[in-house]
Formats: structure tokens, C-alpha cells, sequence
């Protein structure tokens, strides 16, 4: 896929957190049973690296969890990271960061590339970076925040599982976009909630999910899908 294809993708995609922020930050809440798998793996006196945090709900149930780490979010919306940054005073247990940072840029890691993070977590985030080479770049520049034997926590949508969420698949010629340049997985789906909106997906699958981990520094430890067989939690190692 060329550098124009990818960064037309990426722009859909930063337009629609931008445009649909709070409409989308009312969907995401802390209390969602999803975080529960999550929170298990986050020890305390640690540091957690939250990739693609948006409005901060993994940071306030660590909270209340009384989890004690230093915690740093990072997403390239900035109107995310606002919502997020809100909940900081009533973050009891936990030292939290939360910076704008796009991971399909380069040097998105500056701001805390000696952190040397303990875990790190990336919810429903990979399956919106178009092409499979950016992917691992986006994981190589994760797996050097880390330290040796650490974890990356991912969760990606299976929207191909769901009646509803396959209606949602637009045809990419109603888009302006020639399938033939996309790769296999790639969609484009709607977003009806306080206007219409459009975000580029990627199905990732299990047998992906494996090359990408080997070509990124990382070994699968474990897989599996959950909340209705419409995420693949994927747990990796770095080694």
C-alpha cells in the first residue's frame, strides 16, 4: 500500500474522532465488563503505557481499582485527550500522563521514550492503522518502550462476527477508492450516532496477529475472542 493510500485512510479516521469526540466518548465508559480482562494484568508500582487511551476509562478504573502505577495515555485525538485529561483530579491511586500523539507518526514516542514501561495496552487501536508494514512499525516502536519480558494487552474488533456491525461496511467505490489497492481486510464503516461518519478498519486475524508479533520483536502468549466473539484479545511478550 503507498504512503498517499495510507495517509488518505489515517485522515479518515482523524477526522472522525475529531468531528464525533463526545458522542463517541459517551459509548466508551469505564465500567464496560471488557476492562475487567484488562485490569488483571496491571500489577501495582509499575508503569503502564495506554495506546490509543481516548477518553481515559482505562485510567479511572485503574483508579478505582486502587491500582498504584504511574500511567501514561496517549491518542492522536485532541479532543479525547481533553475528556481524559478532566478525570486527573479524582485519580486517587495512580500518577497519570496523557499526551496527543498519532502512532502512525514518526517520533510519536518522544515525549516518554525512556520511560521503559512495565505493560503496555493498545484497546481497539491497531485495526484503525492501514497496511500491514505500518502495523509493525507501530509495534516495534511499542515494544522498545518496553522492558525485556514485558506485555502488550490488545484487543481488536472482529466486525466480520456481527450482523449489525457487517451493515455497517460501505462499498469503497461510494468512497472514491479502488479495492484493488486496498489490502485484504481493510473496510470502511459507518457511524451513525449525532451524524454520520465514516472510520477505516482492519480485521485482524489470530494468523495475523502471530506475523505481526514475529516481525515486531514479540511472541503471542495467548489469544482469544470475547464480548460476543467481537474482540480478539491477543496477549504478547516481548522477548
Amino acid at each position: 500500500m503507498d504512503r498517499q493510500l495510507i495517509e488518505q485512510l489515517i485522515a479518515i479516521n482523524r477526522e472522525f474522532y475529531t468531528k464525533f469526540a463526545s458522542a463517541f466518548s459517551e459509548t466508551r465508559s469505564s465500567a464496560q465488563m471488557r476492562l475487567d480482562r484488562i485490569v488483571a494484568y496491571i500489577g501495582d508500582a509499575g508503569k503502564a503505557l495506554d495506546i490509543g487511551c481516548g477518553n481515559g476509562r482505562l485510567a479511572e478504573r485503574l483508579g478505582r481499582e486502587g491500582k498504584l502505577i504511574a500511567y501514561v495515555g496517549v491518542d492522536a485525538s485532541a479532543e479525547l485527550i481533553t475528556i481524559a485529561s478532566s478525570l486527573k483530579p479524582s485519580l486517587k491511586n495512580i500518577a497519570a500522563e496523557f499526551y496527543v500523539g498519532d502512532i502512525t507518526q514518526p517520533n510519536w514516542t518522544l515525549p516518554f521514550a525512556n520511560a521503559e514501561f512495565d505493560i503496555a495496552i493498545a484497546l481497539a487501536v491497531l485495526h484503525h492503522v492501514p497496511s500491514f508494514d505500518l502495523r509493525c512499525a507501530v509495534l516495534r516502536d511499542i515494544c522498545a518502550l518496553l522492558k525485556p519480558n514485558s506485555r502488550l494487552i490488545l484487543s481488536n474488533w472482529q466486525f466480520d462476527r456481527n450482523e449489525r456491525q457487517r451493515k455497517r461496511i460501505i462499498d469503497w467505490k461510494e468512497a472514491g477508492f479502488d479495492e484493488k489497492n486496498l489490502e485484504p481486510g481493510d473496510a470502511l464503516l459507518a457511524w451513525k450516532r449525532g451524524g454520520v461518519g465514516y472510520r477505516f478498519c482492519h480485521l485482524v486475524t489470530k494468523e495475523e496477529m502471530v506475523r505481526l508479533a514475529e516481525a515486531s520483536g514479540f511472541i503471542v502468549v495467548k489469544q482469544y475472542y470475547a464480548d460476543a466473539d467481537l474482540n480478539l484479545y491477543s496477549v504478547l511478550k516481548k522477548y
